[in-house]
């Protein structure tokens, strides 16, 4: 027990502190170090959060005073639970009594608490936007219905804060979005707990794809940690790379794009709106402990919740773009036989197997998308293309190029079937229709035809 002038109270006198605190006065209490007497035993720890609706007391650094023994992680008392509670480090400078002089004393003093300021921030974008999210900071509420939500969904995005996330740091916010629904887990006040009861089975569920940017450290720390195996991730880091190697014919940038890059470049969003990223990092330059702050400052809240906002529709978007040579080429398989003159078919047997000329393209489109890339970006000394921030990128010339077969020489079919091909990709080849007094088959099957008219 630390030297000083202790102060004990009652469960009643606990409520009737609990009732009438302001924010402010909580957030001092949040600094003390308390001693809690329960039927089953004491213990002693730093405040670290108060649920004034269930009275509920979350301590850190606890200390089983009757077995002299330390425990790990952070620890909740219940209100009704608690016999007595004492204050080891005296009681906060701002008072309780609520009379006029004690009223103008205490809005003369100044409240120092980490992240306050950050907290009166607002993000201007946001006044049109309904971002809503659920923080979840307790098991017995919102952490079950939450967790049964979460696993009903297809695709989930994650992303978490804290301080050094790695093996080494310290894990104190995981964010989940689904399609319509933003949580927050508090994982500074809900501890290793919480992945045993439900975001460890969420995490490792191969039905359920994560959609992170940037998933290296967050797996390393969640392994080593909590020995959590994140599976079935879809990085956007990763696809924004190979997007960018499929637009540049099989080139690479000298640098990976970051969560703001890629919804500005990707989803368009206006660099106003992808702002938040940057006040959060500021926010972290200046103290780098601001997550540990309870209760956590409402701008920095709102900007957890967008930082997994946007993964989804990013994921999609990103999906569409990494398939589109794919698409094109199916397009075309269904058109290759279809459109064709019946006089230009040979043996199938004969088509099955051969790479079609449309597949053969491919070398060539990759081929010119990479000299369209050489004039459009720097190159660096290690060869690789140097992206600007989107904002002043320039889409280069590649995407969405028509090929003129005069520019694939060294790919000529014959002469025939390319020709017919081309005129009926210009729609200049009427559909064939039998004459009322024909007899003859006009389109006879595939086997009987000769190779000759090759």
């Amino acid at each position: 027990m630390r030297a000083g002038v202790t102060h004990v109270l009652s469960p009643a006198g606990w409520l009737l502190c609990i009732s009438a605190m302001d924010s402010a006065w909580l957030r001092e209490l949040l600094t003390k170090r308390l001693r809690i007497r329960l039927e089953c035993g004491t213990y002693s720890g730093c405040l670290r959060h108060v649920d004034t609706a269930t009275k509920a007391v979350v301590l850190d650094q606890v200390e089983d005073l009757e077995n002299n023994r330390k425990l790990p992680g952070v620890k909740m008392f219940f209100g009704y639970e608690i016999r007595d509670l004492e204050i080891l480090d005296g009681l906060p400078t701002r008072s309780m009594n609520k009379s006029a002089n004690n009223n103008d004393s205490r809005d003369k003093l100044e409240d120092t608490t980490i992240g306050n300021d950050f907290g009166e921030q607002r993000f201007s974008e946001l006044e049109d936007e309904s971002l809503k999210y659920i923080v979840i900071d307790q098991f017995h509420q919102k952490f079950g219905p939450a967790i049964f939500h979460i696993k009903k969904q297809s695709a989930i995005g994650v992303a978490v804060e804290g301080i050094d996330i790695c093996r080494f740091g310290k894990l104190c916010l995981i964010q989940i979005a689904t399609v319509n629904q933003i949580y927050l887990f508090d994982i500074f006040l809900l501890g290793p707990v919480a992945f045993k009861n439900g975001l460890k089975m969420i995490l490792e569920d191969s039905d359920i794809l994560k959609v992170i940017h940037d998933c290296r450290l967050v797996s390393d720390c969640l392994y080593h940690q909590y020995r959590v195996d994140l599976t079935n991730v879809f990085d956007t880091q990763v696809a924004d790379v190979l997007q960018f190697s499929l637009e540049t014919g099989g080139l690479l940038p000298s640098c990976v794009s970051t969560l703001e890059e890629c919804l500005v470049r990707h989803l368009s969003l206006p660099t106003t709106k992808a702002l938040f990223l940057q006040y959060s990092a500021c926010a972290v330059k200046e103290n780098p402990k601001v997550w540990t702050c309870r209760p956590l400052p409402i701008g920095l809240m709102q900007r957890a919740g967008l930082e997994v906002m946007y993964l989804l529709s990013l994921r999609s978007v990103l999906m569409d773009k990494l398939m589109m040579d794919f698409t094109t080429q199916v397009d075309n398989y269904l058109s290759m036989y279809r459109n064709m003159p019946c006089i230009n078919l040979g043996s199938a047997e004969h088509y099955s197997m051969e790479l079609p000329y449309e597949l053969k393209e491919l070398a060539v489109i990759q081929r010119l998308r990479r000299g369209d890339a050489m004039k459009s970006y720097k190159i660096d000394e290690n060869g690789l293309l140097v992206r600007p921030h989107p904002q002043f990128e320039k889409t280069p010339e590649a995407e969405g190029r028509i090929l003129n077969t005069d520019d694939i020489p060294e790919l000529e079919s014959i002469e025939p079937s390319r020709e017919n091909v081309l005129e009926m990709q210009n729609d200049e080849i009427p559909l064939l229709e039998p004459r009322p007094d024909c007899t003859e088959d006009l389109c006879p099957p595939l086997e009987r035809i000769s190779l000759s008219v090759f």
